[in-house]
């Protein structure tokens, strides 16, 4: 049987799904971009457009990250160092940009929603939980001026938690997977089930014999779907998210309303799978750009924040006027793209250091 046959992430899915993952990066930056204040204009999403985002990063990343353990060939050890050598080129430089972006890059304009303390030990916490990834449980200090990256908090514990279920045996996964629960806390616990969601289209058989005649009906189904949530998110789920758990469920207070997106999310690629094969030969023809705009999606979630904000420090606002604003997004994804040669394009040199230096024999796979 042929690969594409028997895994859900085909080629020409992967290509879509490149796409997918530069469009929700940059109604990210775009949301955000409105929601502190550069542009004043008609703009007809509130935070819910961003946050949603967040979610179909969520649901892709439990697909990929599982599609790269399939076939026997991956271990612990190198699930590891494919993780860490994705992570951390991009992680760590955007601290490191956000917080000098706040404190020496800045101009004169005051800037609200800053998240920036004023005395230097403050500072110190605010890098030092977000490089441990601990800065999304409740309580604990955010990084400066970069909010977005809660959810990069929270999917690293879906990595571990993930790889601990999936390499380990017996009762050492038991205990192992019931300590990473006990460790990540139950507010990033809440979102967990969306990630999971892209893992159960890697293990469930019926997701990918959906006929090309039938996604339709099912892409529809997702958007009536997600009308309604649109119309009970607010009033109703999450009011009762709200009085239903005990603590502080910080980024994780939407969470019913996520878990329902992320089942929308879940339909719509099934409906999508078919509908890329039945035009496979047309979709990787675009594979090169698709790669090119998901080769800097990362950085761009993690760096917009702090470049919207120097922006706006230094007076360069759209105001009411959206070919301004349009070309300061464009200029932001451009500093990214730039920026991303830095960040990103290093993580296949990071990880054949790490397995040259960590393990046996350096892998030939593509990194995940």
């Amino acid at each position: 049987m042929k690969q594409h046959e028997e895994l859900f992430l085909t080629r020409p899915l992967s290509v879509v799904l490149d796409f997918v993952r530069f469009g929700a990066a940059l109604l990210v930056a775009v949301g955000h971009a409105v929601q502190l204040g550069l542009y004043h204009g008609w703009f007809p999403f509130g935070v819910r457009m961003q946050h949603y985002c967040v979610i179909v990063f969520f649901v892709l990343s439990g697909l990929v990250i599982s599609t790269s353990v399939l076939g026997g060939r991956s271990s612990l050890p190198r699930y590891a160092v494919a993780r860490l050598s994705r992570i951390l080129p991009v992680a760590i430089p955007s601290l490191v940009f956000s917080t000098l972006a706040a404190y020496l890059l800045a101009g004169p304009g005051p800037v609200r929603m800053d998240n920036s303390p004023e005395d230097a030990l403050a500072v110190t916490r605010q890098l030092l939980a977000p490089l441990t990834f601990i800065s999304a449980w409740p309580g604990v200090a955010g990084p400066v001026w970069n909010p977005p990256y809660w959810s990069l908090c929270y999917e690293v514990w879906y990595y571990a938690i993930f790889a601990l279920a999936f390499f380990l045996r017996g009762w050492s996964r038991v205990v192992a997977v019931a300590m990473g629960c006990v460790a990540a806390g139950g507010a990033i616990l809440l979102l967990m089930p969306v990630w999971l969601f892209g893992v159960a289209l890697t293990h469930a058989p019926v997701a990918r014999r959906l006929p090309l005649g039938a996604a339709p009906i099912v892409a529809l189904g997702a958007l009536v779907m997600a009308l309604a949530l649109f119309r009970v998110d607010h009033d109703v789920l999450n009011p009762v998210l709200k009085a239903w758990w005990p603590g502080d469920a910080e980024w994780s207070q939407w969470a019913l309303s996520d878990v329902f997106m992320g089942i929308v999310m879940t339909l719509a690629l099934v409906a999508l799978r078919p509908v890329a094969s039945r035009w496979e030969g047309a979709i990787l023809r675009c594979g090169e750009a698709a790669r090119t705009l998901a080769g800097f999606s990362f950085t761009l979630y993690l760096f917009h924040w702090p470049l919207i904000q120097l922006l706006r420090s230094w007076g360069l606002e759209a105001g009411r006027s959206f070919p301004v604003f349009a070309a300061l997004i464009a200029l932001i994804v451009l500093a990214c793209a730039g920026i991303s040669i830095l960040t990103e394009r290093q993580s296949p040199r990071l990880r054949r250091w790490m397995e040259m230096r960590f393990l046996d024999k350096p892998a030939r796979m593509a990194p995940a």
